[in-house]
C-alpha cells in the first residue's frame, strides 16, 4: 500500500509539473514570421542572414525566436514578441 501511495504521489507531482508548462514551441518556415518582426530583427543586427525561425506561446503570448548570422560570423538567437518587443539578444558560442 505505501508503494502505490509513493507512486501515485510522483505522478501527480509529474502532472501538476508538466500542466504548469503551457509554452507551445514550433519550427517555422521563415517566410511564416510576420515582414514587421523580420524588419525589426534586420533594424536591431543589421546585415544578419536569417536561418531559422520558432514561434512559441509563452503565457499566451506569442514570441518568435529567430537565428542567424551577421558578415563577420557571429550567430546570434534574438527573441521577439508579436508585438516587437525585442526581448533577448543572444551571441551564441
Amino acid at each position: 500500500m505505501h508503494t502505490i501511495k509513493t507512486c501515485l504521489i510522483i505522478s501527480l507531482a509529474a502532472l501538476s509539473l508538466s500542466s504548469c508548462n503551457d509554452d507551445d514551441k514550433d519550427d517555422i518556415s521563415l517566410t511564416e514570421v510576420p515582414a514587421n518582426i523580420v524588419t525589426i530583427v534586420q533594424d536591431t543586427l543589421p546585415g544578419i542572414t536569417l536561418k531559422s525561425a520558432e514561434k512559441e506561446i509563452k503565457d499566451g503570448i506569442v514570441i518568435y525566436e529567430l537565428e542567424g548570422s551577421l558578415i563577420n560570423g557571429n550567430e546570434y538567437e534574438i527573441e521577439i514578441s508579436e508585438t516587437g518587443t525585442v526581448i533577448k539578444i543572444e551571441l551564441e558560442d
